[in-house]
């Protein structure tokens, strides 16, 4: 884990917290910061960012898209895999108050954050990569659109769980080998993450 981000993520939670007292109150974002960055989260979008590296293989360009990218990891995770700058790399999310979480987090590291709904991106042609870590908040159908939306040859990186406990994970799944008949991709690869309390699913391919 990178020190300099846990600082910086510490310092977004005292942001968020001095903003409180003069009447944004938004303190769930505390907690929030903190789970953005915890072991968990860390090894999981760092095995996605490994694992597309040796898949995309020597490529040094191309456009990753994230969605669902929350407050920047994924994206961070990225760009720690292709420091150069010549891969663009954009983490959208529907929260506006993502984005400004996120520049705080991860500035200087040239990364894109915008703040969309994705069922409101219809074309999703322009990239190369399209990554979502946040499998299990959306509907099935979303996924199948993202799929259906993007070019032949973009890869794709999607991750779930089986975490089914938490009202907001809507689609979870009992396995890797589950969650990626549901998807109509040639597949690249099937993984299971184990994380103590729960398994994370990870399926690439285009």
């Amino acid at each position: 884990m990178d020190s300099k981000i846990l600082d910086r993520a510490l310092k977004a939670i005292e942001e968020v917290y001095n903003e409180s007292m003069y009447g944004k109150d938004d303190l769930y974002r505390m907690k929030d910061i903190v789970h953005s960055v915890d072991i968990n989260h860390w090894k999981s979008k760092q095995w996605l960012a490994e694992k597309i590296k040796e898949i995309y293989g020597p490529y040094d360009d191309g456009h990753t898209y994230i969605v669902g990218g929350w407050y920047g990891m994924m994206a961070y995770q990225i760009r720690k895999q292709w420091p150069n700058i010549s891969m663009n790399i954009t983490s959208a999310d529907m929260d506006p108050e993502a984005k400004e979480i996120a520049w705080m987090i991860f500035h200087g590291y040239d990364l894109q954050f915008e703040t969309i709904d994705i069922k409101d991106k219809t074309d999703l042609s322009e990239y190369s990569i399209i990554i979502n870590t946040s499998c299990e908040h959306m509907e099935q159908k979303d996924l199948l659109n993202i799929i259906k939306n993007k070019d032949k040859n973009t890869w794709i990186c999607f991750q779930t769980n089986d975490y089914d406990e938490l009202n907001s994970h809507t689609n979870c799944f009992r396995s890797a080998e589950e969650f990626a008949d549901s998807l109509p991709i040639r597949k690249a690869y099937v993984g299971t993450l184990n994380l103590n309390d729960f398994n994370r699913f990870m399926v690439i391919g285009r």
